[in-house]
């Protein structure tokens, strides 16, 4: 009975620290580090450099979970009353506050002492700055603006610069494309959903452009003009000579689709068309990844 109350603590802590979150940081980190390898005419046959890409993952997903930790630590209120995140942990009582908050700390210190033993200060810092900016800013924006989605997707797209620094020790143009490339692909993604949970954003209290504007075209607006920037950014990396031809002809299909079933929201905003958006946005990452490792 005790092993079984355990495990399932230790599954409510793990839900706290939202692992699918954590993955797409890892998977952000790992190119960034890569296309860095690579720009130094490198291609990960050293065991440091398979060492290093260990620590750097372990330590940002220990921030990045640190930083879910603390973001539904400081919406408690705000979860309970909305029906897709009613149930998670903190609403439900299952962690007590004050236990996610010395978890949410835990994490913070533990990756900010990881990174800058086994990885360097710039990394370490980075990675703090990431937190903070989370945490700190965008997290209670999401209560006063509807410019927290474009405020937020500042410190999601800072994995792959990490990861960069990382293998170079340095800041070079590719990495800025990928932060350019992540932090456009978040505003499409994160509007599709607060137009499927308009009404629970909302309830909520959260200002989202779908809830503050709902019968506007400016959401619908800001979709298009960031699907059309992530595909023109997208193709920096081709433009720069780090991707070949069919990386840029690959990445230039995606994108067309992607801005086809933005402006096709145009006509008809509905829960229908944004989560052809929302499961379009998911798939189109991973591709795009795929794109840039083979090319």
């Amino acid at each position: 009975m005790s092993f079984k109350k355990n495990k399932t603590n230790m599954l409510n802590y793990l839900e706290l620290t939202k692992p699918r979150i954590g993955l797409l940081i890892i998977v952000t980190a790992y190119l960034g580090y890569y296309l860095g390898l690579r720009s130094l005419e490198s291609h990960m046959n050293q065991l440091s450099e398979w060492v290093t890409l260990f620590h750097l993952l372990f330590g940002m997903f220990l921030s990045c979970s640190g930083a879910c930790v603390f973001n539904q630590y400081f919406e408690i209120d705000v979860d309970s009353k909305m029906n897709r995140t009613k149930n998670r942990p903190l609403p439900l009582n299952k962690i007590r506050p004050i236990n996610a908050y010395i978890f949410g700390m835990v994490l913070l210190v533990v990756s900010s002492l990881y990174l800058m033993f086994f990885i360097g200060s710039k990394v370490a810092l980075l990675s703090c700055f990431t937190y903070i900016t989370y945490v700190f800013i965008y997290t209670p924006l999401k209560r006063i603006t509807t410019l927290n989605t474009l405020i937020g997707s500042i410190p999601g797209a800072m994995p792959p610069i990490g990861g960069w620094i990382a293998a170079t020790d340095g800041i070079g143009s590719p990495a800025w494309i990928l932060f350019g490339v992540l932090a456009c692909w978040q505003i499409p993604h994160f509007l599709a959903i607060a137009i499927i949970y308009s009404d629970d954003y909302s309830r909520g209290g959260l200002k989202m452009l779908p809830s503050v504007y709902p019968n506007s075209k400016i959401t619908n607006i800001y979709m298009i003009f960031f699907t059309i920037a992530l595909t023109c950014i997208s193709l920096g990396l081709y433009v720069i000579k780090y991707a070949n031809i069919f990386y840029a002809i690959g990445t230039l299909l995606l994108g067309l689709i992607f801005i086809y079933l933005s402006i096709r929201m145009l006509s008809d905003i509905s829960i229908v068309n944004a989560k052809r958006v929302f499961y379009y946005s998911i798939i189109y990452l991973p591709l795009l990844v795929i794109l840039i490792i083979f090319s």
